[in-house]
């Protein structure tokens, strides 16, 4: 799935992310689920929505082998 922008609306006072159906189709995630916005640059100022709460990265990778 390619970036996507999203808008941040107000519900009741406090900021929301109204998610649209193909992107938690993707995800694999339901009602009920747990997702995690995860910062993945913070130069670019890069969000990443994710199952996991930490986004893996090359050193994860090189750790585990």
């Amino acid at each position: 799935m390619q970036g996507m922008k999203l808008i941040i609306e107000d519900w009741d006072g406090d900021g929301a992310l109204r998610l649209p159906d193909e992107v938690l189709q993707e995800l694999g995630v339901d009602v009920g689920d747990s997702l995690y916005i995860v910062e993945a640059d913070a130069a670019a100022q890069t969000l990443v929505l994710s199952t996991r709460a930490k986004v893996r990265d090359r050193l994860d990778d090189l750790l585990e082998g």
